[in-house]
Parts: structure tokens; C-alpha cells; sequence
């Protein structure tokens, strides 16, 4: 019976094809350059490499050492080298889908690096980030001393990992929230506020920053991508195949 096989082989590859994530925008890093992102914050650390990707041929890097250059408007105590993406609608009552895969080539220092945070523009507020401290990856609100949680282990090195959110934008902690999928798992809903104030736009700035130390450290992005629904964002990541590199 071949051509029954062959013809529901068909079908079934059909149907995955029209199931495949509709974006609003991403950054695969497929064009060879850093050209689909708008701003690079301090690009000295920002390059493209084929080395260990994702998927596809490229994937963007970030290396980050104590050197001068690294610096930032002249601030002498951070590190830091970062793609920034501002959505579209980030206003009172607005939604954003958004998840992005990194890998770690080596263990990070067991100091805190912020790798993803989301800022305020005009008044450059931070609100909300990931930290990661060697292996432990922790979400907070900017201003608190203690994380909402934190995941030991998650951040392994050697293996591409997945973040994904949904961020309903709110000056009211009442009404703002974040929901976050760590490599496509729940990690539940953290009611906060999300808005710095009522005017801002709020962006994403996805990278290294650290205090600053003399080593050299290297983090790999890849699969950056906005949706209009989370079920889009996590089709883009398949936590039962993680991706590994030679």
C-alpha cells in the first residue's frame, strides 16, 4: 500500500507547513549581518556567527571582556553589549509575544549578568529583568531586592535554551503582567506593573551587562521573534529537540 503511505506522508507535511508560526517580526540573524535589528546598544560587542547556531546558517554573538570599550557612556563599573527591539504597542492595555533562544559556550562567572531586561524610552527606566549568576536564571522586577523566581540549572552551557513572554502592558500592578516559558515550559503568571509610566514606550534589550570584570565572556542569540499570540512564539522553539552544537 505505497501510495496511501505517500499520500498521508503528504498531507501531514502540508499540515505542519501551514501550522508554522506567523511572525510580526524577527531576528534570525539569516541576512549575514546585524541589519534586522534597529539599535544595538554599544555594537563594539556585536557580531554575527556560523559557528554554533540555532537554526539556519548564522547566529548573532556577544562577547563582552573588562577592556574600555566595552564601557558605556563612560559609566567605568558595567560591561555591557545588547540588541534592543522596541514593539510596536506597548501602551496601557497592550500585549507583547516575544521569545528569544541563547547559548552559552562556556559558563558564565558567578556574578550577575543581566541578559534580557525591558526599559523604559524617554526616561530610560529599567522595569523588569532576567538575571543569570553561573547557572541560575532569575526574574525581577528592577527595583526589588529579592526574584519573583529563580530556575538553578536552567542556564547550562553548551545547549541552546528558550525564553519566551507574554507582557500585558500596565502602570497598575493589578492589571499588568508577565507570563514566561522557559525551553516551552510554564513558569506561571507574575502580576506586577509593567509600565514605567503612561507615556513611555517600553523596548527589550537582550544581551550581556555585568559589573566589570577582566574575562571575557560570550553569549549567542538566536531566534528572536515577535508574534500576536504566544502560540506563535512558542511554535518557534521545540524543547523535545534541543539544539546542541559540535
Amino acid at each position: 500500500m505505497p501510495l496511501p503511505r505517500l499520500a498521508t506522508l503528504a498531507s501531514l507535511m502540508l499540515l505542519a507547513s501551514s501550522a508554522r508560526a506567523e511572525l510580526l517580526w524577527q531576528a534570525d540573524f539569516e541576512t549575514g549581518d546585524l541589519s534586522q535589528w534597529p539599535y544595538i546598544t554599544n555594537p563594539v560587542g556585536a557580531s554575527i556567527t556560523s559557528d554554533c547556531t540555532y537554526e539556519g546558517q548564522y547566529a548573532g554573538q556577544i562577547a563582552i571582556t573588562g577592556d574600555e570599550k566595552y564601557l558605556w557612556h563612560g559609566n567605568e563599573a558595567l560591561n555591557r553589549s545588547e540588541f534592543n527591539y522596541q514593539p510596536a504597542a506597548t501602551g496601557e492595555g497592550d500585549t507583547t509575544y516575544i521569545g528569544w533562544s541563547f547559548y552559552l559556550p562556556a559558563p558564565l562567572l558567578s556574578v550577575k549578568h543581566e541578559i534580557g531586561y525591558w526599559e523604559s524610552g524617554n526616561s530610560w527606566q529599567q522595569q523588569m529583568r532576567f538575571n543569570l549568576i553561573g547557572e541560575t536564571l532569575s526574574f525581577t522586577r528592577s527595583d526589588a531586592t529579592e526574584p519573583y523566581w529563580s530556575k538553578p540549572g536552567f542556564a547550562s552551557a553548551g545547549v541552546w535554551h528558550d525564553v519566551a513572554m507574554a507582557v500585558h502592558w500596565s502602570t497598575d500592578p493589578a492589571q499588568g503582567y508577565v507570563d514566561i516559558w522557559l525551553d516551552g515550559k510554564a513558569m506561571g503568571r507574575t502580576q506586577m506593573q509593567t509600565r514605567v509610566n503612561n507615556t513611555d514606550p517600553m523596548f527589550t534589550q537582550i544581551g550581556l551587562l555585568r559589573h566589570r570584570v577582566a574575562q571575557r565572556e560570550v553569549i549567542l542569540i538566536d531566534n528572536v521573534r515577535a508574534a500576536d499570540n504566544i502560540d506563535d512564539v512558542l511554535a518557534a522553539f521545540n524543547p523535545q529537540e534541543p539544539k546542541t552544537c559540535p
